[in-house]
């Protein structure tokens, strides 16, 4: 546990969850930015319009596009300067390449990982380069998940109930074939697990932390199933932010705005940034469309 000092907070790190005692009036989420040098320019651009607005970044930050060295270092300093920046399954790909424990042959591999490596260190280096790197120290102190009394920022989700905190709450050894995954390894890799009541029934699960969730982690244009009062969510061809709510509930927020798609194929899926006020609601958000492309 240690205490970090921050933009209008004051948090404890507890089982890799940054807690904060108190809101502040505005933040500006951003997830997914995937090596997007488009996506900095959003934020740059969130950040002059709301100065007061605390920076939360969501994780997958490489693998992608081709500038992950000016985004890290650009995050390196946003942390420096009080942002707060969670990790996501992309980085923990990386660690797990580094520390010789990849979960899975060649997964990060597949996920660009060379290419990443090539960005980095204009080469394909071993795990002991990447161990005695900046980038390895900043990412491996990044935390998964921020909680508020209002608020939980996390890269792809946890489940919604009262325990939502308790990693007993989750399974206690990882099981990908089986889809029981650890505390920590659901905060970074569910998708359908934290989407719906039941993986097979694509029926959206109630929030039940009575906190408003954002989450990046799957392209939004993916995200698609029905509220159990039958009001239904299709999928799409682009990536908005879509926001999951039943009445009396606080909302689930999917942020992810498609930054990890082919740039050949998709030039402008350059993510969305989110301003949030602290009562949940969206204040503005930042996308090619609506921004880069004025």
């Amino acid at each position: 546990m240690y205490l970090l000092k921050g933009a209008l907070t004051l948090a404890k790190l507890i089982n890799q969850t940054l807690k904060s005692c108190k809101d502040t009036d505005k933040y500006i989420f951003i997830s997914d930015i995937h090596g997007n040098e488009e996506t900095l320019k959003l934020i740059d651009q969130a950040r002059e319009d709301f100065p007061n607005a605390l920076l939360v970044t969501g994780g997958d930050y490489i693998d992608g596009r081709n500038n992950v060295k000016d985004v890290l270092d650009y995050l390196i300093r946003a942390r420096d300067e009080g942002a707060i920046v969670l990790k996501g399954n992309h980085e923990q790909m990386l660690l797990n390449y580094a520390e010789h424990k990849e979960h899975q042959d060649g997964i990060w591999f597949y996920n660009s990982g060379a290419d990443t490596l090539k960005q980095l260190f204009n080469e394909v280096v071993s795990p002991k380069v990447v161990q005695q790197s900046k980038y390895y120290k900043f990412l491996s102190e990044l935390p998964i998940m921020y909680e508020t009394p209002q608020f939980i920022f996390v890269h792809a989700g946890i489940h919604c109930d009262k325990n939502y905190d308790d990693p007993s709450n989750y399974a206690t050894e990882l099981n990908i074939a089986r889809h029981q995954y650890t505390y920590d390894f659901f905060r970074i890799w569910a998708r359908q697990d934290y989407w719906y009541n039941h993986r097979d029934e694509p029926v959206f699960a109630h929030n039940l932390t009575n906190k408003t969730i954002i989450t990046g982690h799957t392209p939004t244009s993916a995200i698609s199933g029905q509220y159990d009062d039958g009001r239904s969510v299709n999928a799409s061809i682009l990536n908005p932010v879509r926001t999951i709510q039943y009445d009396g509930e606080a909302a689930r927020i999917f942020t992810d705005g498609g930054s990890h798609s082919d740039p050949k194929i998709y030039p402008h899926n350059d993510g969305n940034v989110v301003v949030l006020n602290s009562d949940g609601t969206i204040e503005h958000t930042y996308n090619y469309e609506n921004t880069l492309k004025q």
